[in-house]
């Protein structure tokens, strides 16, 4: 299934990186997800060899992996402004340009939900499997929530739909089996409140 074009007006990466996660709501959010992002990964034990952070978009999870970091993204103005301090890749998530089993470990961090079908969201998953041979973080939207029932509800009233899309609990750990990962621990920013929820996986023996 071809990706959707990919556009931001000139300047987004660098807006998105100075303001989306550092002003009001959004600095509360970014240590929310980095807190829940660090107690998967202590669960996770001595992790050995280079992460992978697909998509980094400007890198700020990047720096929370325990190991060397490549930073993939398929907007190369996002991998610009993150700066040089990991190694870098343009590419797509849904085709990763990597070996089988050349990363130790991988976050795949607000992604999944902007990917409106399952399907894709399993071919993402399966590629993230592919590439790496230790742990994966993973994130989605969960549909049992405050936010989640919030949001449908201003659709009604008109408002114009966000482009995210959420699944219950259930559903999105039965995409993860079906990519061939085995769940292992769910991290919730808030359950039943925030969207955001944040995946801990193996690949299934």
């Amino acid at each position: 299934m071809p990706e959707t074009p990919y556009e931001r007006e000139v300047g987004y990466a660098l807006r998105y990186r100075d303001r989306r996660f550092c002003e009001g709501t959004g600095a509360t959010t970014d240590q929310a997800e980095r807190e829940a992002l660090r107690a998967l990964l202590r669960t996770c034990g001595p992790v050995d060899g280079p992460w992978l952070d697909a998509p980094a978009g400007a890198g700020r999870m990047s720096n929370e992996l325990p190991g060397p970091v490549v930073q993939l993204d398929r907007d190369a103005t996002m991998l610009v402004a993150a700066g040089p301090q990991h190694a870098r890749a343009c590419g797509s998530a849904h085709a990763l340009p990597f070996a089988d089993g050349v990363f130790a470990g991988a976050l795949c961090h607000r992604l999944l939900q902007h990917i409106p079908t399952p399907v894709e969201r399993i071919d993402i998953l399966r590629e993230l499997a592919r590439v790496c041979r230790g742990p994966i973080v993973v994130s989605f939207f969960d549909a049992r929530s405050l936010q989640h029932v919030r949001r449908v509800v201003r659709r009604w009233f008109g408002k114009k739909r966000s482009g995210r899309s959420a699944v219950s609990r259930a559903a999105f750990l039965a995409e993860c089996r079906a990519a061939g990962l085995e769940p292992t621990a769910v991290r919730a920013l808030r359950r039943f409140v925030a969207e955001q929820t944040l995946v801990l996986c193996r690949r299934a023996t």
